[in-house]
């Protein structure tokens, strides 16, 4: 709630660019998008490619099988139905709507900064799905340049917002992005700032998707180079 009570132009734009939501990339392929400026960053060849995409999106994959194994388990209700239902007969602050800004209400008409026409996943919260992917790609392209260089960015013109278009953003907004973990990290807070995520399922999620990555980029190593995806761990007892 505090959150969406002091919401900032910038974390609106952060808020909306990372949603992903039907008729686009979806954000699982936003990674992919991010490794095609990454291929023509470093100049890639056809084999470097088919590696990096086949490692990233076999970890994303992973990332995702073991998100959704959380969500089913643990069943947990997100902020839409939480906070209308905590602070029901409470006077909180929040945001109010497109163009409204924070305004005071009844917790119980509590909404996330988002489209009317946009609703809240309908699948349990914990963990991020949006945290896990992007940790898994983050961690995969960092292995893969050997660096978490990253040097993107993205930038949006005054009024451009989708939710409060001709509102928001007051002035020019750009996010830049110096390493992938940035850009990851960023991913997952954005679903606090719009409302759709609690905490802990971004922490989470963020902490599942690298330990999921370095697992995935193992597998990935054993395929380029031959070998059991075992043979490390069974050398290093043996030594």
């Amino acid at each position: 709630m505090d959150l969406s009570a002091e919401l900032t132009d910038e974390q609106k734009v952060i808020a909306e660019y990372w949603a992903n939501g039907p008729r686009s990339e979806l954000p699982p392929g936003h990674w992919d998008l991010f490794a095609q400026f990454i291929s023509a960053r470093d100049h890639h060849a056809v084999d470097e490619d088919v590696k990096m995409f086949f490692a990233l999106t076999n970890a994303i994959f992973d990332g995702g099988i073991s998100c959704w194994d959380s969500k089913r388990h643990f069943d947990s209700v997100r902020p839409v139905t939480a906070i209308p239902f905590l602070f029901h007969g409470q006077q909180i602050r929040a945001w109010g709507g497109p163009g409204k800004g924070a305004v005071t209400m009844d917790g119980s008409q509590w909404i996330p900064y988002q489209l009317s026409t946009f609703p809240t996943p309908p699948f349990p919260e914990f963990m991020s799905g949006h945290s896990t992917f992007s940790a898994a790609g983050a961690e995969i392209l960092r292995l893969f340049t050997h660096s978490d260089s990253f040097g993107a960015s993205v930038t949006f013109a005054p009024g451009s917002s989708v939710t409060e278009p001709g509102f928001t953003p007051q002035h020019v907004v750009t996010l830049s992005w110096a390493t992938f973990s940035e850009a990851a990290d960023q991913a997952g807070i954005s679903r606090r700032y719009g409302g759709i995520h609690f905490e802990l399922g971004d922490l989470a999620g963020r902490a599942c998707g690298r330990r999921v990555a370095k697992q995935a980029w193992k597998k990935s190593q054993s395929l380029f180079h031959g070998g059991s995806d075992g043979d490390d761990d069974h050398n290093e007892r043996n030594r």
